[in-house]
């Protein structure tokens, strides 16, 4: 297909931008709200001579006007954190088509690779989804599934999506073309819809959290986003990695517990945690201490 503007920030647009030109689609142009195109992409987009515009608001009236001239025949939203007017999404011969990190419809709206490890998922969804004037509301053109294992990370799911996403975007096109395409329509039912997640979401209460739910925060939250914490000493410490005790371990709540130097451990509702990678901000060097407590 000729005519495609394709709107990015990071590694997933960046994926499939790659796989579309690989492919030899016609990509009119590439629109980011920030320069932060990584070499391999900005190399592509100079060899293919494709248009790279920084647009930080894509629906202000001059933007618009600019995108109506490249009269697209496909908009591709992937990893581009906006929402986009009618006016905008209306604009291509085909309409708007988004990249969502989530099944749908259960895991509408934000963070919802991260919403899945959390909740204790065995698989993630992702779909590629018709823009509408809803929220992830439009019909469904793909899906896939990526299995969560228990040592599965926010960076694993993110790898695997990227790597996934390029053949349901390439299917999607090949049976447009085709005319052989059967949008599938939500079932409004089984719609619910999960906030975006910010720092504040990220910090865990060992009081009401199981072992095992603690440890898909962790997972969920660890890098590249800022990581799970919890308070010691009144600063906050970073937790990035964790394992289960080998041993059952209770006690009070949040504490922390070395067992002939094996360690650091805190007590969680209903077993322990042993603690495999951290940072306290206030000072990275330091270590948590036998007999302090995570609050």
């Amino acid at each position: 297909m000729d005519q495609i503007v394709v709107f990015l920030d990071g590694a997933r647009g960046e994926s499939v931008l790659e796989a579309l030109l690989q492919a030899r689609h016609g990509v009119a142009a590439v629109v980011s709200r920030t320069d932060k195109l990584s070499e391999k992409s900005r190399h592509l987009v100079q060899t293919h001579g494709v248009p790279y515009l920084v647009r930080p608001d894509v629906n202000a009236a001059a933007a618009i006007a600019e995108l109506a001239g490249y009269r697209a025949k496909l908009f591709l939203v992937a990893g581009f954190a906006t929402l986009f007017t009618e006016e905008l999404f209306a604009l291509p011969e085909h309409g708007t088509i988004n990249l969502h990190g989530g099944k749908l419809p259960k895991y509408r709206g934000g963070s919802p690779l991260n919403w899945q490890i959390i909740n204790g998922e065995t698989e993630a969804g992702i779909s590629v989804l018709q823009l509408d004037a809803g929220i992830d509301t439009g019909p469904v053109l793909a899906e896939g599934a990526i299995p969560i294992g228990p040592h599965d990370t926010i960076a694993d799911l993110h790898r695997n999506a990227n790597a996934m996403f390029p053949t349901l975007v390439l299917q999607c096109l090949e049976e447009l073309e085709a005319g052989r395409l059967v949008p599938k329509v939500q079932d409004e039912t089984g719609a619910e819809y999960w906030h975006q997640r910010n720092d504040d979401d990220g910090r865990l209460n060992f009081q009401i959290l199981s072992a095992v739910e603690a440890d898909r925060y962790i997972r969920a939250l660890t890098r590249p986003y800022p990581g799970a914490w919890s308070l010691y000493r009144g600063t906050r410490v970073r937790l990035f990695a964790a394992d289960f005790s080998p041993f059952r371990l209770k006690g009070a709540p949040g504490r922390i517990v070395y067992l002939q130097g094996d360690g650091p451990f805190v007590i969680c509702r209903d077993g322990a945690l042993r603690i495999t990678r951290y940072e306290i901000e206030s000072d990275r060097t330091e270590r948590l201490r036998h007999g302090e407590r995570l609050a």
